[in-house]
């Protein structure tokens, strides 16, 4: 290495969001930031499979998001 130059800074293995058909790169607890959203609302589990009232609870989650949405606004 010359004078002033600083080592390059290689990722080792960015690990991908842990739900199922995700491929997006994991934000927090391995999850990317939507999903990690989808598990703290209880639409996915910590392994990040769907749970079975997954339609009920998404319904939910839509409804929530646009009350958000309106009071943002």
């Amino acid at each position: 290495m010359g004078k002033g130059k600083k080592p390059e800074m290689t990722v080792a293995g960015t690990e991908h969001c842990k739900c199922v058909g995700c491929k997006k790169t994991e934000a927090r607890f391995s999850f990317c930031d939507e999903h990690y959203d989808w598990f703290k609302f209880g639409l996915i589990t910590k392994t990040g499979q769907k749970v079975p009232d997954f339609d009920k609870k998404f319904d939910h989650y839509t409804a929530y998001l646009a009350k958000q949405k309106q009071y943002a606004a």
